[in-house]
């Protein structure tokens, strides 16, 4: 087990979290991405800007000139790039307001998408600085460099476990109904051919409908189940089977309703 999940000691708090807040690391994380998306859409925006102002010059100047046979391709090309603009206009919005949001908003938008009080997420931030919060790191490879979670190790706690999902998901332990492997699948571009994926993913379901998937290895999936197990005894594992692909909504609905 040690080889998945370790102890929290001061020199991964201060490189990860080095306000002693998990929200705070997640704060800034979500804004160094965010400002390679400003650089990266900021200059799409520019472009785009550009070849607008461009666009509507020369539809100007095939009116002026009466080609009015061209007229229909200028205003394509006016139209192509006043919808990249617009996009980019979009994300770069997004971007700005996600850069502004403060520890605060990042605890309320946890507390709103973990339906728990928001005194239970700073419980929770509290344990996560603590000796004994577990360290859970349960992908490796290609597969934890791709991840899309903002941080890439999960954190269990005396009460709570947070695998680091984009939503930033905190659940209580005692509220666990289920715990096991599920498939997904995506397909990847190989020349002329697309290939399909299949991977591995731990899913999570608690009694307040409250659910999370997050990729794992099955060493570090297996590793996980024990330990909530010793925890929460009631834990369903479907078996230790894998759930088959689309089969989650159902499952997670059976264990629902066996409340």
């Amino acid at each position: 087990m040690t080889d998945f999940f370790i102890k929290m000691n001061e020199d991964y708090a201060q490189k990860h979290f080095p306000d002693h807040s998990v929200f705070e690391g997640t704060m800034k994380t979500v804004k160094r991405r965010s400002v390679g998306g400003l650089i990266v859409f900021g200059l799409f925006f520019a472009a785009a800007l550009y070849g607008l102002v461009w666009g509507i010059g020369r539809t100007l100047q095939l009116m002026t000139n009466g080609e009015d046979d061209m007229l229909s391709v200028g205003l394509v090309i006016c139209g192509f790039f006043g919808i990249i603009v617009l996009i980019c206009l979009l994300v770069l919005i997004f971007l700005i307001k996600g850069s502004r949001q403060k520890r605060s908003d990042y605890i309320a938008n946890s507390a709103k998408q973990s339906k728990l009080p928001v005194h239970e997420i700073e419980e929770f931030e509290r344990q996560a600085m603590a000796s004994d919060c577990y360290i859970l790191k349960l992908t490796a490879g290609l597969d934890r460099m791709l991840s899309n979670a903002t941080n890439k190790d999960g954190l269990l706690t005396r009460d709570y476990i947070y695998l680091a999902d984009p939503a930033q998901t905190v659940m209580r332990i005692d509220s666990l109904k289920a715990c096991c492997f599920s498939d997904y699948t995506y397909y990847l571009n190989t020349g002329n051919r697309h290939k399909k994926i299949h991977c591995l993913a731990i899913c999570l379901i608690a009694s307040n409908g409250v659910s999370v998937l997050s990729d794992t290895t099955e060493e570090a999936g297996q590793a996980l189940i024990a330990l909530l197990q010793q925890r929460n005894s009631a834990i369903d594992t479907n078996g230790g089977n894998v759930l088959p692909e689309n089969a989650f909504d159902s499952y997670k609905k059976k264990m629902l309703e066996a409340q």
